[in-house]
């Protein structure tokens, strides 16, 4: 990290009250503790610090020292400035800090000190939050008696839902038992949960790109390496991708039902190869995120059908087909991996919801009735955002998703990036997600952004007609 190239790295701390040397002194602290900064690694020499804020070396060379003073760094002659060995910040970080793509971290509109009324008026295509029908959330007698009669504490999740999730797997032809089944706070857990069991540091990790930023966010901070494949407009780069996979990585993680942001899936068959040629190699983990797989607008839900006892992990989830405040997630693993997976889960928050579990009792009990509509309604809101699109913006390209929540469009070559763009939105009060928060490496995905299409039809317009508004294509 170099802070004399970015200094915007330490913040607004001008802004501080206090002395410029503490304000900067805390500044440094801070870079610490987030992970910017690890023990052993070197300051800026002083004056060069200093030429880079506009301060006077004699301001850095306090502000270096009230961190010596804490036993933050040491200095030694000839040797520059470095973070101590053991910091005294109780959470200073063991592992540099990486960067996310998950939108949910930007700061919300209220958290900015915005009011109400002005917080109101921010129209959000970055994250799907349509809100769900109130009858859904409305637990039935039933529901509400299994809530208080079950155990509160059951790691793997309530047996009931366990059930019901594994007869929706065989419903769709994937041989399933409950006792294969871990419920997860919505399946960005599940993937949690297996990249800490199953990736190290250095760790080859094969995914496709552009890809869900929670999956991206999660491998990476694991310190595993990650491999793309780019996806294209068809599915000839399933070819690519199940001849990477023979390489044998540590786990490859796709979403062939329905990905996560092109809406496209592969073709059955291409799937079944990429499983043949995993089990080939022998040792790679397999996980299949079919978190989408549900809001396909034409095709029924095919998981993936792999042998009992495959290194085959489901992943699916009610956050995405239904309502993503339930947060109901889950995996579907081998037995053999149940165990490791229960305890992980039981470290992680002992139990997931009693009530957030009934409710999805409920969900599954009606399925199919909740999702034809759903599913009805999903598709004419991508159809109406990309006629917006197509008015507004003609510029702009979108091949029509197969299903999902989301448009993955493509900027003219002429006008500013995915980031800018998404830097300039803001200032109308629209928020985007770039292509960039998609990619395993920050040079992609600057031609893309990521719109949800779950907005009601007359605020999704009046976003695309804020952004036409902005002229920059």
């Amino acid at each position: 990290m170099d802070l004399c190239r970015n200094p915007a790295l330490l913040g607004d701390w001008r802004a501080s009250q206090a002395p410029l040397y503490a304000a900067l002194a805390t500044a440094l602290q801070g870079l610490l503790l987030r992970g910017e900064l690890l023990p052993g690694d070197r300051l800026p020499p002083e004056r060069a610090l200093a030429d880079a804020l506009g301060l006077s070396r004699s301001t850095v060379v306090a502000a270096y020292g009230r961190l010596a003073e804490g036993g933050w760094v040491q200095a030694r002659q000839g040797q520059g400035t470095t973070v101590s060995a053991g910091p005294p910040g109780h959470v200073a970080r063991r592992r540099r800090a990486q960067p996310l793509g998950n939108p949910a971290l930007q700061a919300s509109a209220r958290g900015r000190g915005e009011s109400e009324s002005a917080a109101a008026n921010w129209i959000d295509f970055s994250l799907a939050t349509a809100l769900p029908d109130l009858a859904w959330i409305s637990p039935s007698e039933a529901s509400r008696q299994l809530a208080l009669r079950e155990s509160a504490y059951q790691p793997e999740g309530m047996w009931p839902l366990r059930e019901r999730i594994a007869a929706r797997y065989r419903s769709q032809g994937l041989a399933t038992t409950a006792d294969q089944i871990i419920v997860c706070a919505g399946a960005q857990q599940a993937l949690s949960l297996l990249s800490q069991l199953y990736l190290s540091p250095g760790d080859r990790v094969l995914l496709e790109c552009p890809n869900y930023f929670g999956a991206i966010d999660v491998f990476r901070s694991s310190g595993a390496r990650l491999h793309a494949v780019p996806v294209q407009a068809h599915c000839a780069h399933a070819s690519n991708f199940i001849a990477a996979a023979a390489s044998a990585p540590k786990l490859i993680y796709l979403c062939p039902q329905l990905h996560n942001p092109s809406g496209q899936s592969w073709p059955a068959s291409r799937s079944q190869a990429l499983l043949r040629t995993v089990q080939r190699a022998g040792s790679s983990l397999l996980v299949i995120d079919d978190s989408l797989a549900e809001l396909h607008f034409s095709a029924e839900a095919r998981p993936l059908k792999a042998p009992p006892d495959a290194a085959v992990v489901h992943i699916g989830s009610l956050s995405k087909s239904l309502w993503a405040g339930l947060r109901i997630g889950w995996l579907r693993a081998p037995q053999a991996m149940i165990e490791p997976l229960r305890h992980a889960k039981a470290c992680a928050d002992i139990a997931s919801s009693s009530l957030s579990a009934a409710i999805a009792c409920d969900l599954f009990d009606r399925m199919d009735r909740l999702l034809q509509p759903r599913r009805a309604s999903l598709q004419h809101q991508a159809q109406q955002l990309q006629a917006a699109l197509h008015e507004h913006l003609p510029g702009w390209s979108v091949k029509a998703p197969e299903g999902g929540l989301f448009l993955w469009a493509q900027l003219p070559a002429q006008g500013p990036r995915a980031e800018a763009l998404c830097e300039a939105a803001q200032q109308v009060q629209l928020r985007l997600t770039p292509g960039t928060a998609m990619s395993v490496s920050p040079e992609r995905g600057q031609d893309h952004v990521r719109l949800a299409f779950t907005l009601p039809e007359a605020q999704a317009l009046a976003g695309v007609q804020r952004l036409a508004a902005l002229g920059l294509y």
